[in-house]
C-alpha cells in the first residue's frame, strides 16, 4: 500500500503511528484526550492555519490520522473524525475517505485484539471447523483493511486531480462495500471480544450512509 501514497502522506502516517505509540496504552486516558490537540499536534489546524504538513498531503494525512487513531483505539478514531468533520466541515467525498481510513484502523485493532483472544481460546492450535472459521474471519479483516486503505487512497488521487465526477462514482461503490465490511468487523468483534466491548467501542458507520444524502 505504501507505494500508492505520496511521500508527504507517508510522513504524516509515520508521525501519527509514532505519536500514538508513545501513549501508555488504550484506556481511560484516550477518552480524556482532546481531539483538537491531537489534530493540531499531527496536522496543524483544520482549514490550514499552522499546518504541520504540506497542503497537498492534507486529505491523505487526515485519512492516515483517522486510521492510526482507530488502530490504537476505535473510539478514539471515531471521536477524532467527528471532531475534524465539525471543526472544518468536510465535503461528502473527503469525509468518505476519512471514514474509510477510520474503518481500516478499526478493523486492524479488532484483528489484533481478536487474534489474541482466539489464541487464548486455542483457535490457532486446532484445525477443527469452528477454529478454521475464526482463522478465516481474522484473515478477512486483514485483507479488508488493506482494501479500504487502497480505496481511500484512490479517492485522494481522484480529488487531487479535480475529478470529482469519477470520485463520486467511486465513493458510492466504496461506501456500499465498506458498510458490508463494517458488519464483518462487528461480527468478529462480537464473537471474540464480546457484546459489552462492541457496545462501548464500535459505532454504526453512519458517516458512510450519511454521505450519500448529498452531492458535492
Amino acid at each position: 500500500m505504501e507505494a500508492f501514497w505520496t511521500e508527504d502522506e507517508m510522513t504524516v502516517r509515520r508521525n501519527a503511528a509514532a505519536y500514538f505509540r508513545r501513549w501508555p496504552g488504550p484506556g481511560p486516558a484516550d477518552s480524556a484526550a482532546r481531539p483538537d490537540k491531537i489534530w493540531r499536534d499531527l496536522d496543524g489546524a483544520p482549514g490550514g492555519g499552522g499546518a504541520a504538513s504540506p497542503a497537498n498531503a492534507r486529505l491523505g494525512g487526515s485519512v492516515s490520522i483517522c486510521d492510526e487513531a482507530a488502530c490504537r483505539n476505535p473510539r478514539l478514531g471515531r471521536d477524532l473524525l467527528a471532531w475534524r468533520a465539525s471543526a472544518a466541515p468536510l465535503g461528502p467525498l473527503e469525509e468518505t475517505a476519512c471514514a474509510l481510513g477510520r474503518l481500516a484502523g478499526t478493523a486492524a485493532y479488532v484483528l489484533g485484539a481478536g487474534a489474541r483472544a482466539a489464541r487464548d481460546q486455542g483457535a490457532f492450535a486446532s484445525c477443527l471447523m469452528g477454529c478454521r472459521e475464526i482463522q478465516e474471519s481474522l484473515a478477512g479483516l486483514a485483507s479488508g483493511a488493506e482494501w479500504l486503505r487502497f480505496g481511500a487512497c484512490r479517492l485522494c488521487r481522484l480529488l487531487e486531480r479535480g475529478d470529482r465526477t469519477r470520485a463520486e462514482a467511486e465513493a458510492t461503490r466504496l461506501r456500499a462495500k465498506a458498510r458490508d465490511f463494517a458488519g464483518d468487523v462487528r461480527a468478529v468483534a462480537l464473537s471474540l471480544l464480546g457484546a459489552p466491548w462492541v457496545a462501548e467501542n464500535l459505532a454504526d458507520d453512519d458517516v458512510l450512509s450519511a454521505n450519500e444524502r448529498t452531492r458535492p
